[in-house]
């Protein structure tokens, strides 16, 4: 898949004698920028990187990544050579994504380069460069990041590498796009020559490969390793299941039949308890409806006897108003718990609209204009419009700053935690009160028991019955408790298989070996592509079919050594040549093979920038028929959507006779490429 287009580049440069600039549009395709040594040409596509906040892959040492042009002192033209002072200067990019959708990238050169200003249908907004100094709000996290901005833009989802201390980082744009972007000075010395290393992570070329191959083993290994962790989790848990499940038995004095193992578990299957009962078991289901209908029968029996003396009556009614209280306490309780849950809540809310406006403050140090972001039309709190009085008013309150807004949140996320703390406060003193009333309750049902054992003699058959309605309406309680843990029990069994089952199933498709397949089959079509192209540019035929893809590193290799102590200076750029190209025409579409299925996968998780940039690729001399045909299969690359950019200083006439009968977008220059302009 090709994430974008370069549609213009724009360098501006305001001097105390007026303003210098130059504009290149770009097309699919390929497109060529020619103009003499020291003439701009390379800072115009240096300028690409810079627009994309890319400038490390230019090299070593970066941070001022134009010559002096841009920052001190730049000249009229080479004739008269006038100086003019520079006050500022800027760089302006075009690009187009895989949607279609366009935006427009502009980034001080000498001013606020910590930001970048983004016009798009897409997403437009200030971004900033570079870190915060706070983990995860660096400019590839953040969502007021560039680098975030751009990968979404482009369509890609950075993955997690591992770094040299063993810890999780992402796979930042720039380890990537020293595979589409040779710069002039370094970048010839060899693939991804100027992949920066100040990420600390392991294998960090090979990742990068791995990320625009989509054969990702660094991804392989985690989600085997995750899964297998997902899997034993499950276990354990079950392990624990079962034993909670022997421990519910024996409480309740029940029968369960034995907890199966979780491979032997299934969706179907259910845990159930059983009374025993006169050498039979009676499901918890039927022992609640058996309680039932025989509470219901004492309750007849007993409106047909004598009623008990009254201080019978009234030790009943002190229990039953004991118990009443008890259960008012228990929903004080459950009030509390549902109220805390709402104060952590808005505690979660409160806090990331904190983090969001500290964002904006980051932003606003780095000189962006948060105006449009701060939205404080309504309330952080309650979400109602803001007014300057009581009573609704068609005037509205002046919004706070962003500031005092930042002061605002942080009381309130205060506020809500002394809240919390008042309510778990509050949960502890009702516990204490709901367990006095329990030793209340145990005292009074005692006294009860005296009472009826005063008046049995007298009352003993209607004492009777009280006793078993009494007995009746307790197992009731417990047969119904029982019935909802067996319920919850069965909800557990249900959670946890369906995660091992799932992390099983996954683990399987992982394992598989269409992983390998896939590898296997886009690394042919990358060395069929590569050897194309060395034919192509008349690398030595005998040596091409030695030329492979490494499975280890993903490179290319002759005879399983490096490539670049086997090969000439002149041949090793040919190599560069057709490594380049072929990845962006695997991403174009350039596949071959019977598995349509394996084809239409490479171009779904095949990822490229959408373009590659060569300053100067004739380099070492590289003969001028290798040269006239590197033009024309770069042209080819309007095909399938792809975009080609080359900067040369090479003759104007002997350009226009390499480039004769091929589709190109040519742009000469014979002065200065930022000229002064006239009013």
């Amino acid at each position: 898949m090709l994430g974008m287009i370069i549609n213009s580049v724009s360098v501006s440069v305001s001097t105390n004698g007026g303003e210098f600039f130059t504009h290149i549009p770009f097309e699919k395709g390929l497109n060529i920028v020619r103009a003499e040594n020291s003439s701009g040409k390379s800072t115009s596509i240096n300028a690409i990187a810079y627009g994309l906040g890319l400038e490390s892959i230019l090299g070593p040492g970066r941070r001022r990544p134009f010559p002096k042009s841009l920052y001190d002192v730049i000249y009229d033209n080479k004739k008269d050579e006038n100086p003019y002072d520079v006050i500022s200067s800027k760089v302006v990019i075009g690009i187009t994504n895989n949607s279609g959708i366009t935006a427009y990238l502009s980034r001080d050169v000498k001013g606020d380069s910590d930001k970048v200003i983004v016009e798009s249908a897409f997403s437009s907004g200030e971004y900033f460069l570079g870190t915060t100094g706070v983990a995860g709000v660096g400019a590839s996290m953040s969502e007021k990041g560039f680098h975030f901005w751009l990968a979404k833009f482009i369509g890609w989802e950075l993955p997690t590498v591992t770094s040299f201390d063993g810890k999780d980082v992402k796979l930042y744009l720039e380890c990537i796009f020293p595979l589409f972007f040779i710069e002039q000075k370094r970048g010839w010395s060899e693939i991804q020559a100027n992949t920066p290393s100040n990420y600390g992570i392991k294998n960090v070329k090979r990742s990068a490969l791995e990320f625009c191959l989509a054969v990702d083993d660094f991804t392989y290994d985690r989600k085997v390793a995750v899964l297998k962790n997902k899997i034993q989790q499950a276990e354990l848990e079950w392990i624990s299941f079962k034993n909670n499940i022997e421990g519910v038995a024996d409480y309740n004095s029940v029968r369960v039949d034995p907890p199966k193992n979780i491979e032997e578990f299934s969706a179907e299957d259910r845990v159930r308890f059983f009374y025993p009962e006169n050498n039979a078991l009676i499901s918890v289901h039927q022992q609640l409806v058996s309680v039932q209908k025989l509470i219901r029968d004492l309750s007849g029996n007993v409106a047909g006897l004598h009623p008990v003396s009254d201080k019978l009556n009234e030790q009943v009614a002190v229990i039953g108003s004991l118990q009443r209280k008890y259960e008012e306490i228990y929903e004080k309780i459950e009030t509390n718990y549902i109220s805390n849950s709402d104060v952590e809540k808005k505690l979660a809310t409160l806090s990331g609209d904190l983090n969001q406006y500290q964002q904006l403050r980051k932003l606003r140090n780095v000189g962006g204009s948060i105006d449009s972001d701060l939205g404080l039309e309504k309330c952080p709190i309650c979400e109602s419009e803001l007014y300057d009085t009581l009573g609704k008013s068609s005037l509205k309150r002046m919004p706070m700053t962003l500031d005092e807004n930042i002061v605002f949140l942080r009381n309130q996320v205060d506020f809500f935690s002394a809240m919390k703390d008042q309510i778990n406060i509050e949960i502890s003193r009702l516990k204490g009160e709901a367990d006095i009333l329990i030793k209340r309750l145990k005292t009074e049902n005692e006294k009860l028991q005296f009472l009826r054992n005063d008046y049995e003699s007298v009352n003993g058959d209607l004492l009777s019955i009280l006793r078993e309605k009494i007995s009746a309406e307790l197992l009731l309680k417990q047969v119904s408790k029982l019935k909802e843990t067996e319920d919850e029990i069965n909800a557990q069994a249900e959670r946890i298989l369906s995660a091992w089952s799932n992390a099983k199933n996954s683990l399987a498709l992982v394992e598989s070996d269409v992983n390998q397949v896939y590898k296997n089959f886009i690394i042919a079509q990358l060395e069929r592509l590569i050897r194309e192209n060395l034919l192509a540019f008349k690398f030595k035929e005998s040596a091409i079919d030695s030329v492979s893809i490494s499975h280890q590193t993903l490179r290319p290799e002759q005879e399983g050594y490096d490539i670049v102590a086997e090969t000439s200076a002149s041949d090793y750029i040919r190599i560069i040549w057709s490594f380049t190209l072929g990845l962006l025409q695997l991403a174009g579409g350039d596949r071959q093979g019977d598995d349509e299925s394996l084809k239409k996968f490479i171009g779904i998780q095949c990822k490229h920038s959408g373009f590659v940039v060569f300053d100067e690729p004739r380099q070492h001399e590289a003969s001028k028929l290798s040269f006239t045909n590197l033009i024309k299969k770069a042209s080819e690359s309007i095909s399938y959507g792809g975009q080609v950019i080359f900067a040369t200083s090479l003759d104007n006439q002997e350009l226009i006779e390499a480039c004769n009968g091929v589709q190109v977008n040519l742009k000469s220059f014979d002065d200065y490429v930022l000229q002064l302009r006239t009013k």
